[in-house]
């Protein structure tokens, strides 16, 4: 059946009894195509059904915005870009997000969570200006009801028109399952119900005395129903009008009640839908947080990597001191916190997909005693820079922020990319930056953090290297001369391992960085060769103009070159072939070093 469907057009040509044949179709190209290119499994597993319901119902110039993405590949599927699906995630091929760079039906970037429904509510408004009608669908997944920016666009929603949130439930964490008198209230509610009721509001406030108390009197008895009988009083006090729960893997019932909203419900709504993470593949039935996501079939994997390094260093150190705590944000495997959490129940805390709210919680925890570790990958971390600035650095509280992920991340593409860490957190008073290019210096600076007074960023990628250097707190050299002319400062494993290869055959001295802020200044006080940069950070407000800033202050006159990444979002790709596009290759720092030279 997917043969015949390539775009949304086809689609809306088959008749509904032929949709369960396609979405068999579809799921079998996703486990077939993904456990291959590696990508968001899942997710998207549970979420065909709707998909297809979304495109068959709503019109092509409606907009659908997928919060977080993840759970977008059916869409590309249907959107025309079913044939080249095997390139996912790959170099120049489709992204693992939408992306309106790649196709008009995707309609707005996405990539982390809770921002949806804020940017299907801006589509609204400004459809709404220009005076045009399209309608818009925000599809929210049950984890990211957490964010905060969820509740702040549900508290602005009230009086948005054509405008329908989707609520993915896979767990059943919203709402408890009220059973079949929910889902016979709904189909009441989406027939002819609305606009009956409008009809009724608008004659009884037109007749003069009575008219308007008996409107309100009405009104109160139905609020008092729902909330009696519906028991979906969270949407009612933002105002929206609350259908569900249905089965979001029932085909039929899903079209049914998007047609139904579509054509007769003028009030900002939600439906509420249940459905199945990792449907028709039994393993991500079975295990859908470890098949949430899947590395490519291609890939090589490590049995060592700094989760597992973060994980028993925090599980030792905790084991002999009780103020020891950690928290994440809805990663706790991926964080490498599972062991922690089985162990240490009463001192871990996964606050859900709420960044923000994990550093501020993390600040009163440090502000009582505790000694929190906050594990977030960098892109995410990002999101709460306020509360890093404002509500620990500002006091100068002692915690430490494990900042997995750093550098370049690979097929996740623009919206993950650890590029922006060391711009975003250097410029904050009080707080210090290490960044262990060893999976040693990552364990020792862990247990050093303990001692702390005030915050710590120690900044990792998701795998180091095996060699055997120590963090003392200043930095490494790992390859010495007394004759050569320049030193190259590498920041992390890869930058150490490329610079290295780099001068394995040249008289070139290489620094293991492990302290940005503060900088070694003993270090840069004692050398007087020309210096090179090399982190996988963007330039602008990167340890290399730390440097820079360092000289001119000191008025010391080495000659400095900062190697980085230009200003621009990295597009999805292998890591190698992100670092070769950047520079970061052995011809490149090769070339920079000879002109050096040539000039010194």
């Amino acid at each position: 059946m997917l043969e015949q469907v390539k775009n949304i057009q086809d689609l809306k040509k088959l008749d509904i009894k032929q949709l369960p044949e396609l979405c068999a179709d579809i799921r079998q190209k996703l486990i077939t195509e993904v456990l291959q290119t590696g990508g968001h499994l899942a997710s998207n597993l549970g979420a065909v059904e709707l998909t297809v319901a979304l495109h068959y119902v709503f019109d092509e110039n409606d907009k659908i915005v997928w919060d977080v993405g993840h759970q977008s590949y059916v869409h590309k599927i249907l959107t025309d870009r079913g044939e080249n699906f095997s390139t996912l995630r790959q170099k120049n091929g489709l992204s693992g997000f939408p992306d309106c760079s790649e196709s008009e039906s995707d309609c707005f970037n996405t990539g982390h969570a809770g921002t949806s429904i804020s940017a299907a509510l801006g589509l609204a408004k400004a459809r709404d200006i220009v005076g045009d009608s399209y309608n818009v669908v925000s599809v929210v997944g049950d984890g990211s009801m957490t964010c905060g920016m969820t509740y702040e666009a549900l508290n602005n929603i009230k009086d948005a028109t054509n405008f329908l949130v989707i609520l993915n439930d896979n767990n059943m964490s919203i709402s408890d399952n009220v059973g079949s008198a929910t889902v016979n209230m709904s189909k009441l509610r989406v027939g002819k119900y609305d606009r009956n009721k409008e009809r009724l509001k608008k004659f009884l406030l037109a007749v003069p005395l009575l008219g308007k108390p008996t409107y309100r009197f009405l009104r109160w008895c139905k609020r008092r129903a729902k909330l009696r009988y519906v028991r979906n009083s969270y949407f009612d006090n933002f105002d929206l009008k609350y259908i569900g729960i249905i089965d979001g893997n029932e085909i039929r019932d899903l079209v049914y009640y998007l047609t139904k909203i579509k054509n007769n419900v003028t009030k900002p709504t939600v439906l509420h839908i249940v459905t199945k993470k990792g449907k028709g593949y039994l393993p991500a039935e079975n295990d859908p947080e470890n098949y949430h996501s899947v590395t490519s079939q291609n890939s090589i994997s490590s049995p060592l990597d700094s989760c597992v390094v973060v994980g028993d260093t925090l599980c030792n150190l905790a084991e002999n001191d009780k103020s020891v705590v950690a928290v994440c944000a809805a990663m706790t495997r991926a964080n490498g916190l599972d062991e922690f959490k089985q162990r240490f129940s009463d001192r871990f805390f996964d606050v859900g997909i709420a960044e923000e709210h994990a550093v501020t919680f993390a600040a009163g925890l440090a502000k009582g005693g505790s000694k929190p570790f906050v594990a977030i990958y960098s892109t995410f971390l990002q999101r709460s820079y306020d509360q890093i600035l404002h509500d620990v650095a500002l006091q100068n509280l002692p915690v430490t922020f494990l900042i997995d992920r750093a550098g370049f991340v690979g097929s996740d593409g623009k919206t993950h990319q650890g590029l922006f860490d060391l711009s975003y957190l250097g410029n904050i008073p009080n707080l210090k930056i290490w960044t262990p290019s060893t999976y040693l210096e990552l364990s020792q600076m862990i247990t050093a953090s303990v001692s702390e007074l005030g915050p710590v960023a120690i900044r990792y990628s998701k795998n180091l290297s095996d060699a055997k250097r120590n963090f003392t707190g200043t930095w490494n050299v790992v390859k010495q001369t007394d004759k050569g002319k320049i030193t190259v400062l590498a920041v992390g494993s890869r930058m150490v391992e490329l610079a290295l290869q780099a001068v394995a055959d040249i008289d070139i001295e290489v620094v293991d960085v492990t302290t940005v802020k503060p900088l070694d200044d003993a270090f840069l006080y004692s050398t007087e060769k020309a210096v090179i940069t090399l982190e996988e950070n963007v330039i602008s407000g990167g340890f290399g103009q730390s440097v820079a800033r360092w000289l001119t202050s000191t008025k010391k006159r080495n000659t400095l070159k900062i190697l980085g990444v230009e200003d621009k979002f990295v597009s999805h790709a292998t890591i190698s072939e992100q670092m070769s596009d950047n520079n970061f290759n052995i011809t490149f720092i090769r070339q920079v070093i000879n002109d050096m030279l040539a000039n010194t």
